[in-house]
C-alpha cells in the first residue's frame, strides 16, 4: 500500500475499512475511508495529511464525483493538494467505487523501513 523513496511517501488506497469491506453503493463514505486509511499510512511515517502534495482520484461512476469531491475538499481545505481525476470503467474490486494515490513529501531525512 505504501512506499518510501527520496523524502517521498507514495501512498495507494481504496475505500476498504479495517475489516477489508467497502460501503456498498456509497461513494462519499468510501472516499472517507480512502482518505483516512491514506492519513494512517502517512502518520506511520511521522507526516499529515499537510504533507500530501500530489493525488490521483479514481472515481467509477459520474453520480459519486461530487460527494468524492465534497469529502475530499473537506480534508484538503486550506492549500489542497495537486490533484488530476479520472472516471474510469472499474477498479480492482466490482464494489470498489473511489480509489485515491497520493504523494507525500516527508523531508529528506525520511528512510524506507529495512526489507
Amino acid at each position: 500500500q505504501a512506499t518510501i523513496a527520496g523524502g517521498f511517501k507514495f501512498v495507494c488506497c481504496t475505500g476498504r475499512d479495517s475489516e477489508g469491506k467497502f460501503a456498498l453503493g456509497d461513494g462519499r463514505r468510501q472516499t472517507q475511508q480512502c482518505i483516512d486509511n491514506i492519513r494512517a499510512l502517512i502518520e506511520e511515517a511521522g507526516g499529515t495529511l499537510n504533507d500530501v502534495v500530489k493525488c490521483t482520484v479514481y472515481v467509477c461512476d459520474r453520480a459519486h464525483w461530487e460527494p468524492m469531491n465534497e469529502i475530499f475538499f473537506g480534508y484538503f481545505t486550506d492549500d489542497p493538494p495537486h490533484r488530476v481525476s479520472c472516471i474510469v470503467d472499474g477498479l480492482g474490486s466490482p464494489d470498489c467505487l473511489v480509489e485515491i494515490d497520493a504523494t507525500a513529501y516527508l523531508g529528506d531525512d525520511l528512510t524506507p523501513p529495512v526489507r
